[in-house]
């Protein structure tokens, strides 16, 4: 049996910094929504 450390790495830890701005967009985006679908829930909720 081989230590985990021995094994070659699936992909390098570095990650292009598009994938980060792709993620945050991605992220900021599903923020959003949730913060309209939470006002409109407020509004049904009040009414």
């Amino acid at each position: 049996m081989t230590a985990m450390s021995d094994m070659p790495p699936d992909k390098p830890d570095v990650k292009p910094r598009e994938s980060d701005e792709v993620r945050r967009r991605i992220i900021e985006e599903y923020a959003a929504n949730l913060r309209e679908l939470i006002r409109k829930l407020r509004q049904e909720l009040k009414s």
